[in-house]
């Protein structure tokens, strides 16, 4: 399955990377995409990445938690330098932070720890300075990618304009019916895609890959089964064996089992989205 990226995603990462790596002073060393949970954010950037030959080099949730006061800020900085001397050698490189608002948003029962301000403050400082670090001395701009869900919880000096570029992402209908398309490319008719995103308007791109997901599941149990039994051939050849799986899911789907399945998952869906909800 190819991942389709939706061109105005991919033309906002591409002018992301090559204004910061050309050191173009009015662009935002940063860039934070923002948008509702399971829209395709993360692995739509790390793909519009990769499609363009730009190391992505991570930084997720728990880089940013520790027990030792200052080191997430200092995991931050050493891989902004890593990535700034990566593009000293001509390898472009960027740094990607994963669920920002979640670890150092501005939550109500947030405690604001020493960990929490030092993160706050190494980004505001490349920010303001992504060229010259104290005790380092001149560097290259590395082009830094932040990912949340509500850019409103991300801390307010930090918003301001020219310290961070953001990108709401909310994909058009046509988009979004784009991406699911491809997903059910090998497995659903394009008649059978369009009744689930006429019935399902409102769910985003994840829904439709766990609906993929749970089709494949239910049309070949019994072959999983067996697989189950064979793991050694299965890890020598997974092409094979997952190309067996989505035959027989083929034969299994029809459009009412494929609606039978998205209605139980919308359901469980909308459920896990307002508790998500009431966190906030």
């Amino acid at each position: 399955m190819t991942m389709i990226i939706p061109t105005r995603f991919s033309s906002a990462i591409n002018q992301h990377v090559v204004l910061s790596l050309v050191e173009l002073e009015s662009q935002p060393v940063i860039m934070g995409i923002f948008g509702k949970p399971g829209e395709g954010k993360t692995h739509q950037l790390r793909a519009a990445l990769q499609r363009i030959g730009v190391q992505a080099l991570s930084i997720n949730a728990a880089d940013l938690e520790s027990d030792r006061a200052g080191t997430p800020g200092k995991t931050v900085l050493a891989g902004y330098l890593n990535a700034s001397r990566a593009i000293e050698k001509s390898m472009p490189t960027c740094i990607v932070i994963d669920d920002v608002d979640t670890t150092v948003g501005e939550w109500e029962n947030n405690t604001g720890t020493v960990n929490h301000q030092q993160v706050l403050a190494q980004l505001m400082h490349l920010a303001d300075s992504p060229n010259q670090i104290e005790q380092v001395g001149r560097v290259k701009r590395a082009p830094i990618f932040l990912t949340g869900n509500d850019f409103g919880k991300i801390y307010g000096p930090l918003r301001r304009p020219g310290r961070i570029l953001p990108f709401h992402w909310q994909p058009t209908p046509e988009e979004r019916g784009e991406v699911v398309l491809e997903i059910f490319n090998d497995l659903l008719s394009p008649r059978q895609v369009t009744d689930l995103l006429t019935r399902y308007p409102e769910q985003p791109v994840a829904f439709f890959s766990d609906v993929r997901s749970r089709i494949i599941s239910s049309g070949t149990a019994p072959l999983i089964q067996q697989l189950a039994k064979e793991l050694t051939m299965v890890c020598q050849n997974p092409g094979l064996f997952k190309e067996r799986l989505l035959q027989s899911a083929v034969k299994y789907v029809t459009r009412d089992g494929a609606q039978k399945i998205a209605n139980d998952l919308a359901q469980s869906h909308n459920k896990m989205l307002q508790s998500y909800l009431q966190l906030e």
